[in-house]
């Protein structure tokens, strides 16, 4: 006799938003600047600080202009943010 058990995955439950609540860069911030109008010339001195440090709207602003998702570019700023002095 088989049981007809219905076995749930294993999911985490988070929420992306609660876990990127902190979206504020931290690291040096003329240091990221630099280094964000250096590696994406597209982006102006102006647009940059517009938006601050904000990382989201960092990473929106790359995906606008270079087509790249934005979850990858808040992937690469937590990830270059790790690197920089505070």
């Amino acid at each position: 006799m088989q049981q007809n058990l219905k076995i749930k995955p294993s999911y985490f439950d988070f929420n992306y938003q609660a876990l990127s609540s902190d979206d504020h860069v931290v690291c040096d911030w003329k240091t990221l600047r630099e280094q964000l109008l250096s590696q994406w010339k597209q982006l102006t001195p102006y647009e940059i600080d517009n938006i601050g440090p904000s990382r989201s709207r960092l990473a929106y602003l790359v995906e606008q202009k270079y087509g790249v998702d934005s979850l990858s570019v808040e992937a690469y700023l937590r990830n270059f943010e790790r690197t920089l002095p505070l």
